[in-house]
């Protein structure tokens, strides 16, 4: 009979010891400076991603009109817990004046701009997922329900 390793009650002193430096050398099978220079290139563009975050977040605030709906979309965006009191874009459009689509343009442009490329930033909590949006645009294109929307 087979056993699972189940650990031990006192932790991995290697791991507790090792540099982040000797973690990434182990991992990527290179010396010490060349695991230096890893990190280091990592660190930069993670930097250089985050400052041009920042840069597109400051310049969509301060661009055009609508700053209240476009702060509320950004705590959307971010998914926070606190938000006044909200629990939908619904609520949050009748409290500002302005329409649901509105304020999920805008939610969905901040998590374009979060996100980038990568698409790894995806809160769901107060919209859809990028799949679902996608399955709604298909059917919206669909002629026999563009048949039956129209007057």
């Amino acid at each position: 009979m087979l056993y699972e390793s189940t650990g031990s009650y006192t932790p991995d002193m290697a791991a507790e010891i090792d540099k982040p430096v000797e973690i990434a050398a182990d991992r990527y099978g290179v010396s010490l400076k060349v695991a230096a220079t890893i990190l280091l290139d990592i660190d930069a563009a993670s930097r250089r991603l985050q400052a041009e975050t920042l840069g597109a977040v400051i310049g969509t605030l301060i661009s055009g009109s609508n700053l209240q709906a476009k702060v509320h979309a950004l705590a959307i965006a971010f998914g926070l817990d606190a938000l006044n009191g909200f629990h939908s874009q619904s609520e949050i459009a009748r409290q500002l004046g302005c329409t649901r689509a509105l304020i999920s343009h805008y939610v969905t442009a901040w998590r374009d701009v979060l996100a980038g490329e990568a698409g790894g930033f995806d809160c769901l909590k107060f919209r859809k997922s990028n799949q679902t949006r996608q399955t709604f645009s298909d059917k919206a294109k669909n002629p026999v329900i563009q048949a039956k929307q129209k007057p």
